[in-house]
């Protein structure tokens, strides 16, 4: 079965995963956050809308603006990456883009009617850094009241910024999803063979 993970979960098995690890250096980029915390104000009209239609096509264009779909869905391969023919790249690239599309609109709707700020961010190398967010005024009660959300940051040479992941309290998409899919991959014949298997599978996950 393929990774479509529900928020309440993700976010719950975060908090036992995070409690077991040790804090990162306290590093900040001043960079990064402005560009994640300009990406969350021009998300709030969707995250604010009660319409699910409007929800959902807000955060699609903010994924794809933003959301460099190429990079994760290469790394999400792992070492089946180098294994790829041209065709599978271009087909398996256009279904990842829906696929994770998808699974951005699904954790991002579960914060409808919140907005996210920015609070902090810790530089793991020039070109890597992890921008911290939690909801901004949580309503009482709410279970993502202590969620901290992360954002990816790479930066490229010249300093143009893009977002390769998203996680909660360290438990982050892209690897998960890697660990999902290198498995497919394995466990039906590997290479091309079992490429072509996870291309299968994101076609009929994605309805096609």
């Amino acid at each position: 079965m393929f990774l479509r993970i529900d928020m309440k979960c993700f976010a719950a098995a975060a908090m036992g995963f995070a409690a077991a690890i040790a804090a990162p250096p306290a590093l900040a980029d001043e960079a990064a956050e402005q560009y994640v915390a300009a990406i969350l104000l021009e998300a709030e009209p969707a995250l604010m809308s009660p319409d699910e239609a409007v929800r959902f096509n807000g955060i699609a264009r903010l994924v794809d603006k933003y959301v460099d779909m190429r990079r994760i869905g290469m790394f999400s391969l792992g070492q089946y990456a180098r294994q790829m023919t041209t065709a599978q790249r271009q087909e398996y690239l256009a279904l990842f883009e829906r696929y994770a599309t998808d699974i951005y609109q699904d954790i991002l709707s579960d914060y409808s009617g919140q907005a996210l700020k920015v609070v902090g961010s810790v530089v793991r190398s020039e070109r890597d850094i992890i921008v911290n967010s939690k909801v901004a005024d949580p309503r009482p009660g709410s279970e993502f009241a202590k969620v901290t959300v992360h954002w990816r940051v790479y930066r490229d040479r010249q300093g143009a910024m893009s977002i390769v992941d998203a996680g909660a309290d360290q438990i982050w998409l892209a690897i998960e999803q890697r660990g999902e899919f290198t498995s497919v991959i394995a466990n039906n014949g590997g290479g091309s063979q079992g490429i072509d298997v996870l291309i299968a599978e994101l076609r009929a996950r994605l309805g096609d």
